[in-house]
């Protein structure tokens, strides 16, 4: 039987760094990958990008509040039901991962599943506490925490992001046999491709960087905030953000109220290139995340990005990040406090030798965690459930 594997995610590739490197690790355990995704305007529908097969639907991401993500999330689903039921009636996939947002996604692939395809679920973030965080509406919470243990029952296998987030979704009733916890680090190799020689740090800023979404959640406006408090202290203080999201025209508007245009810069969505010299060339990483149920329970893949390139991150205090990373590795702030991230901004910028400090740990506990330790685990759980298959048929 030929190993052939689909992997479905609501995002685009191949800017979807995890979802590459889930591809490419199948790949080197003997699978044909294809991969389901949103298609954006510059991308052709279907595309062979190093031997993986892309097939993007005709819908784009907007985030243009609730009524816009029920819209992208049920067309996605039933666009991905149709696809993949086509795909796999022409050439059947033995193995099936999808990979949340929304965790009901996982039913669309029905059909393959009852023709004998497995099916893992790759629960990126929990998604009743996102909308708790986002939309404070307790009769969807209670329907999102029910679809959630359905969608794990559903499923074959299923790989969260933490012990937090496992342990959460045990506590509401699910299977913990069921599931393996495999961080979300990036695979190095991605960022290796495009680095060059040693670049100057930054031209004689004190330079600090965020990447990634922009949305309230993530704590640009603390940035701001203690960015402004540090503008008189630390001359050469200069803030990158890198990225987009729906929150982008308040931080936009906050960085002009607050008179930040020569400390702030905001250089929009980069190409990956462009990323790993920006990541390269700056002094610390800030990781400013709001405490919320949501926040709790995740990492964010900023962090893992600046742990890679060696650089100390200053990160909020919170749950799932404190339980793997000490207080010797990362320099933590209390959350949607702008003066305590002005201080640890400060202490930093004064003492490059803790900078190094922080940098060296972090490094040591990254070398653990890394994507080349987490790909064993991942690929064994889907060879398992392979050979399951093998057995049945023979």
């Amino acid at each position: 039987m030929r190993k052939r594997a689909c992997i479905v995610r609501q995002d685009y590739f191949p800017e979807d760094l995890l979802v590459y490197r889930e591809a490419e690790a199948l790949q080197e355990a003997g699978f044909e990958v294809d991969v389901i995704c949103l298609s954006s305007s510059q991308q052709p529908r279907e595309e062979i990008i190093n031997d993986i097969h892309i097939h993007r639907l005709p819908l784009q991401r907007k985030k243009r509040g609730i009524i816009r993500y029920l819209f992208e999330y049920f067309a996605f689903f039933l666009l991905v039901a149709f696809k993949l039921t086509v795909l796999h009636l022409q050439q059947p996939y033995i193995l099936i991962q999808v990979n949340t947002m929304p965790d009901f996604l996982v039913f669309a692939t029905l059909i393959p599943r009852l023709l004998g395809a497995k099916v893992t679920l790759q629960m990126y973030e929990p998604m009743p506490e996102l909308w708790a965080t986002k939309f404070h509406f307790p009769p969807v919470i209670r329907l999102l925490e029910v679809i959630q243990q359905a969608s794990l029952r559903y499923a074959h296998a299923a790989f969260t992001v933490n012990q937090q987030l496992k342990d959460t979704l045990v506590a509401r009733g699910a299977d913990p046999a069921k599931i393996t916890v495999v961080l979300n680090v990036p695979q190095g190799q991605f960022f290796e491709r495009y680095e060059s020689e040693p670049s100057p740090s930054s031209d004689g800023y004190f330079t600090l960087i965020c990447h990634g979404a922009i949305e309230e959640r993530y704590g640009h406006d603390t940035m701001l905030e203690a960015i402004h408090a540090l503008k008189s202290v630390i001359p050469n203080i200069r803030l990158r953000i890198l990225g987009k999201g729906s929150y982008l025209q308040e931080i936009l508007a906050r960085i002009e109220a607050l008179d930040l245009s020569d400390q702030v810069q905001y250089l929009g969505f980069v190409p990956l290139p462009q990323l790993v010299e920006e990541l390269r060339r700056a002094d610390v990483g800030i990781v400013a995340q709001k405490s919320s149920p949501y926040s709790n329970l995740v990492h964010t893949g900023k962090m893992y990005d600046y742990l890679h390139f060696g650089k100390p991150v200053i990160a909020s205090r919170l749950r799932a990040v404190n339980a793997y990373f000490d207080e010797a590795s990362l320099c933590y702030f209390a959350p949607s406090e702008p003066q305590d991230l002005a201080r640890a901004i400060q202490y930093l910028y004064e003492h490059p030798e803790a900078r190094e400090t922080f940098a060296r740990n972090a490094r040591q506990l990254y070398e653990r965690y890394r994507w080349e330790n987490q790909k064993p685990t991942y690929i064994a759980v889907c060879q398992a459930l392979v050979d399951q298959n093998i057995r049945k048929i023979s």
